[in-house]
């Protein structure tokens, strides 16, 4: 969970951004690019729009700033911004054939502590946890990725998202019942390979 002097500090580069000042705009598309794209790319489920959602809603973020009235995350703000023009940029594109199963590339884990089996565990355990992730719908696995990996509460998620508590409570539980099963198939299925 992001720290009080995480989000002071948050806070201190976004009132330099909103001032103009153009090393805070690079600071936080550098903070918040990835889980942006990510969040792009649930939706759009292809590189080059998941980019280019990323890239108009950076835009629009920035063209918004002074709008931004601060009662939420800056974070939060900006990924309901990415949200929507990615469901926006889904609906011109429509009538095109999406695949679901396509997901951004595995980024390096930057640790190196990890070794031999240890770091053979780590990428066979992200592997299977990112197999079955691929199986879930769309909006259940984003909403296990807000939740699990960005650390965002229900609240942020349901504006993140524009959806009810009880809904992305329902999403939250049937994803995570669907994680569960889909593991125990994929992972029931490699033991039978391997025997």
């Amino acid at each position: 969970m992001a720290t009080h002097r995480e989000n002071k500090q948050e806070n201190e580069i976004w009132n330099k951004a909103i001032s103009g000042d153009i090393n805070s705009i690079a600071q936080l598309v550098n903070i918040y690019k990835d889980f942006s794209f990510t969040i792009a790319m649930s939706v759009v489920a292809n590189n080059e729009d998941a980019e280019e959602v990323v890239q108009d809603s950076f835009m629009k973020a920035f063209a918004s700033l002074g709008k931004f009235k601060q009662a939420s995350k800056f974070s939060t703000w900006l990924y309901r911004i990415v949200y929507n023009t990615a469901l926006t940029k889904l609906k011109r594109r429509k009538s095109s054939a999406i695949s679901i199963d396509q997901q951004p590339e595995n980024e390096q884990d930057g640790t190196t502590e990890n070794h031999g089996w240890d770091l053979v565990k780590d990428a066979e355990r992200k592997k299977y946890v990112t197999l079955a992730l691929n199986r879930l719908s769309k909006e259940d696995r984003l909403v296990l990725i807000l939740h699990y990996i960005e650390e965002k509460n229900i609240a942020e998620i349901c504006e993140i998202l524009g959806a009810g508590k009880s809904a992305i409570k329902m999403r939250l539980l049937r994803g995570r019942k669907q994680l569960e099963t889909e593991l125990g198939l994929l992972l029931n299925h490699e033991t039978r390979n391997l025997l």
